[in-house]
């Protein structure tokens, strides 16, 4: 019985913790409502790079004052924010400091509905 390893539950509660992530590490996130829609639909599975600076044409996860919005981000002498569902208003933005990410992936429940951006 010499060779079964024991692990100290501290060991194991720092490693889930979230400190070994890096913040500039893609990540994935569930769509919620239909304000990107007919691109992105309600449960497709978005992946986001935050280590990509955003350029015009990108679509973007953004953070306003209490929420995250998905919006394509048009980068002119002003940077807008654009929902493609006309029901959703566009969100003229200062600077892209608060933008947290470029969408690099879209999955759904088909093959059909997987696409790559970039």
């Amino acid at each position: 019985m010499s060779d079964i390893k024991e692990i100290p539950i501290n060991a194991i509660d720092s490693q889930n913790s979230g400190e070994n992530c890096s913040a500039s590490e893609p990540f994935a996130l569930r769509i919620l409502d239909s304000s990107m829609s007919p691109e992105f639909e309600i449960d497709h599975i978005i992946i986001i790079d935050p280590s990509i600076t955003p350029k015009s044409g990108d679509f973007v996860l953004y953070e306003t004052n209490n929420s995250i919005i998905i919006r394509k981000i048009e980068i002119t002498e002003n940077i807008v924010l654009k929902a493609l569902n006309p029901s959703f208003s566009d969100m003229p933005i200062e600077n892209i400091a608060s933008v947290l990410g470029v969408i690099t992936q879209r999955s759904g429940k088909r093959r059909k509905f997987h696409k790559k951006y970039g």
